[in-house]
């Protein structure tokens, strides 16, 4: 068929994010915009499902440090937490635990257990992937309302190396070396942060810092023209800070009491291994995977373990080969055991998965996938997704998705209360993409509408005995990205999110932002190699519990804006000045009541690659 209308219209949207530019030693190549949004990837132009790739141009450009600031502020996705090493992110206004977090599409959190943002460094990240809304029919539980995918180095051709130093309040350190062939490729990358930190008593105490190191490396050969093996295996080890909560406070100044002694050890382990082969008509593809993933945070939870293995085949019904084809099924068998050294019984969950990709007209793509898992602990379960992409004649694409997702108790809930079940999320979204031509850019407006049912809730901050509410907690709103080049060395970006998000009785859901903006631009100066960036971000409507009052009830957190600024400076090919200030304006603003932020922070840097 003729994919013309849905590739120039991809060219136009992508052309901001991921255009190729020779200004500075750190450019990439155009990246094909696939994402991993089912359980085959998808085209982001066929994609259905409302997504956001973040580009390693972006985080360049931007000058993100950690994933959590390429994640803040991104258009229905809101960060936030008690400090630095305990943010959750939230997307659409759902729970923490109903994100998903991958790295090179293996679990990041073991066990049953959400996963927190804890330093996660973008020195050796290729690009972040958001999808938003259920996600149940290709990754499972945990996949509620949207899937963060993190994925690192991808080896090019050749060999190539490059390394970093920042200092300020703190330093990072990273080196990655990558080596690609006809039939093999392999990537390594190591770092290294020492952030100082701040107070997170806002007393003015000693300093909760953290420290955190990581190794990830893949890699991928070619055994046969039509088998290839492959692997990826993460090692990170972090130490942090924290403070003590009074409990006797009778105000936020007081419910954080800076403790220089308190401070938790933290193990990751990740790893994957895979084995692909194709036919000879490349029309029929099978894979098999074992994943496995093992954390460990000293003083706080019991060692946890998650394995999956996997074998997914793909079919192009029409006979063409897997890439181009126009009718995709996919087939996707599943093992998955969750397993926590506190408990004596395993977590055993057997799926099946199908999915199919057309095209029923030149401009009109669908996606639609079903799931079933059978659970050794809970009730059964089937999920359903479906999306679709539609192209208009004047370039505007409609976007539409819709599923339902399921989320089963953790360890720790069930064995509190064995009478709590699983909680189900309902939702759908309908978008409209405009291109603005004039700008070399686009506008994408996105209604969203979610209803979580049977959520798992504590009656209060200190309760360990969680509850099962009835009724329907709703969330609902809308996103609006835009992206524009206004002339040829500036871009601008812009992201709003508005959420109402309410629970059973109507009441406003604690810590997502009823209104947060994002605008990011990126000026490339003409005459000298220097790219100077800047963004804003700024909250309205964010609500938390006083949790020093009798009964902890819900207040509204006053309003926030918290700007930052970027350069990069090539001194030669090869080697960049950097230069970063986060916090510009020395914003006084907390995102949970009694935790305070930290102030203005520089830093200062070099970066090289061969």
């Amino acid at each position: 068929m003729n994919k013309a209308i849905p590739l120039t219209a991809l060219a136009l949207a992508a052309g901001v994010s991921t255009n190729v530019y020779a200004q500075t030693s750190q450019t990439t190549e155009l990246e094909p915009i696939i994402v991993s949004g089912g359980i085959s990837p998808v085209a982001a132009d066929e994609f259905g499902r409302s997504n956001t790739v973040i580009t390693r141009r972006d985080i360049e450009d931007s000058g993100y440090a950690t994933v959590q600031q390429a994640l803040e502020a991104q258009p229905g996705v809101s960060i936030n937490g008690t400090g630095p090493n305990e943010r959750q992110i939230r997307i659409r206004g759902g729970e923490g635990n109903h994100t998903l977090v991958l790295i090179d599409g293996v679990r990041a959190a073991s066990g049953d257990n959400e996963f927190f943002l804890r330093g996660l460094d973008t020195s050796y990240i290729q690009r972040i992937e958001i999808l938003r809304g259920p996600q149940s029919v290709p990754y499972g539980t945990d996949a509620a309302t949207g899937v963060v995918n993190i994925i690192t180095r991808e080896a090019g051709e050749g060999v190539g190396f490059g390394a970093s130093a920042e200092f300020g309040e703190g330093d990072r350190q990273s080196a990655y070396v990558t080596r690609g062939t006809e039939s093999s490729k392999l990537s390594l990358s190591v770092s290294n942060l020492n952030d100082e930190g701040y107070d997170f008593s806002g007393s003015g105490g000693e300093k909760d810092g953290t420290r955190w190191k990581s190794l990830n490396t893949k890699g991928s050969l070619d055994l046969t023209a039509r088998t290839t093996a492959g692997f990826s295996f993460r090692i990170a080890d972090a130490r942090y800070d924290f403070d003590d909560i009074d409990n006797s406070a009778n105000s936020a100044d007081g419910y954080i009491v800076d403790n220089p002694d308190k401070q938790r050890d933290l193990t990751e382990r990740a790893g994957s291994v895979y084995l692909n082969h194709r036919t000879s008509d490349e029309t029929i593809s099978h894979r098999l995977r074992v994943d496995r993933t093992a954390n460990q945070t000293d003083g706080f939870a019991s060692d946890t373990t998650t394995d999956v293995g996997q074998y997914r085949v793909q079919v192009a019904l029409d006979e063409a080969r897997i890439e181009s084809s126009d009718q995709l099924l996919s087939l996707l068998l599943e093992r998955r055991v969750d397993g926590d050294e506190s408990e004596s019984e395993d977590r055993e969950n057997d799926s099946f998965g199908a999915e199919y990709q057309t095209w029923l007209s030149d401009a009109l793509s669908v996606q639609a996938g079903l799931r079933y898992d059978h659970n050794n602990l809970f009730d059964n379960s089937t999920t359903w997704n479906v999306a679709s992409s539609y192209f208009l004649d004047n370039g505007l694409r409609l976007h539409a998705s819709g599923g339902k997702a399921v989320v089963n108790p953790s360890f720790f809930e069930i064995s509190n209360n064995p009478e709590i079940f699983p909680e189900k999320n309902v939702g759908f979204d309908i978008g409209l993409e405009i291109p603005l031509y004039r700008l070399d850019g686009s506008v994408d407006v996105t209604y969203f509408k979610e209803t979580l049912k049977d959520k798992i809730d504590f009656p209060t901050p200190t309760s360990f005995i969680p509850i099962q509410i009835d009724g329907d907690s709703d969330r609902e709103g809308v996103e609006i990205t835009a992206r524009g080049r206004p002339t040829e060395n500036i871009d601008i970006d812009l992201a709003y999110t508005y959420t109402d998000a309410t629970n059973p009785d109507g009441n406003v859901e604690t810590r997502r932002p009823r209104n947060e903006l994002g605008i990011k631009g990126t000026w490339r100066l003409p005459t000298i190699a220097t790219t100077l960036s800047g963004n804003v971000r700024y909250v309205r409507g964010l609500f938390d519990e006083e949790n020093w009052k009798t009964d902890s009830p819900v207040a509204e957190l006053p309003n926030f804006t918290v700007a930052n600024i970027a350069v990069n400076h090539s001194i030669t090919d090869v080697v960049d000045l950097t230069g970063r200030v986060t916090n510009l304006f020395d914003e006084d603003y907390q995102e949970v009541w009694g935790y305070a932020t930290r102030g203005r922070a520089a830093f200062v840097g070099v970066r090289t690659s061969w």
